[in-house]
């Protein structure tokens, strides 16, 4: 929001103080993901393999948790309601489809936190910067899952690394479809793509569009990307 301010305040920082790396190469928590064999979350590619331990571990959840596989609504706000296909005492399973594919927002998805503790998501695809409603609706998704400490098993047509085909497949936030959030109460605009708030229309002129162009580079989506493939591989471990 202010560029200009922080970028003069980076180069003092950098002019007055010594810069020390921090930090190590190794991502433990993709050496944990990758190595709990005994309870594995993350199913991929999309084959008959996958499908068939992703069905045993929904079966496993199930039959711990009673057995009793019901349809069900859960409350979001204003008095809207929120479907849930399948669900048995804390445990809801889902579609792709479904949570992302639908005009849904992150109400949707805190109310879907708030009710169960464990999330099944069948059918993830690989998303590119192409498909930004579902990209930045599984972004959101995932942000308010580890916010709230939900375990997430799901099958995916790739690995989690991959899952995200980054800038080459062209921009998150084509212009012509851009859907950006506001606030629930105040009905603000929000520039913020990590936050809650819930989709609204277009923006409708030149002057918006070009406002929130200079918003939203490069950076910023590949930043929302690595922040969702680290939000799941820490919820890998710590909540499942």
């Amino acid at each position: 929001m202010q560029k200009e301010i922080f970028t003069k305040f980076i180069a003092k920082l950098e002019q007055n103080c010594r810069s020390v790396l921090v930090g190590c190469q190794t991502d433990y928590r993709r050496v944990l993901a990758y190595t709990n064999f005994d309870k594995e979350h993350f199913f991929w590619p999309l084959d008959s393999q996958s499908r068939s331990k992703f069905e045993r571990r929904w079966h496993d959840f199930t039959s711990q948790l009673g057995g009793l596989i019901t349809p069900t609504t859960i409350p979001v706000m204003f008095g809207r309601l929120f479907e849930v296909p399948e669900s048995c005492n804390g445990v809801a399973r889902f579609t792709f489809n479904q949570l992302c594919g639908l005009p849904v927002g992150a109400a949707d998805y805190i109310a879907i936190a708030q009710n169960y503790h464990t999330i099944f998501i069948e059918d993830i695809p690989t998303m590119s910067m192409r498909i930004s409603d579902k990209a930045r609706r599984f972004i959101t998704l995932v942000d308010e899952l580890y916010n709230h400490h939900c375990c997430l098993i799901c099958t995916a047509a790739s690995s989690i690394d991959d899952l995200f085909l980054g800038a080459d497949e062209g921009t998150l936030f084509d212009l012509e479809s851009f859907q950006f959030e506001t606030e629930i109460e105040e009905t603000k605009l929000r520039r913020d793509v990590l936050s809650p708030g819930d989709v609204a229309p277009v923006a409708s002129t030149n002057e918006d569009r070009a406002s929130i162009q200079s918003l939203i580079s490069g950076r910023e989506e590949m930043f929302a990307f690595r922040r969702a493939v680290c939000l799941f591989l820490s919820m890998h471990f710590q909540y499942c």
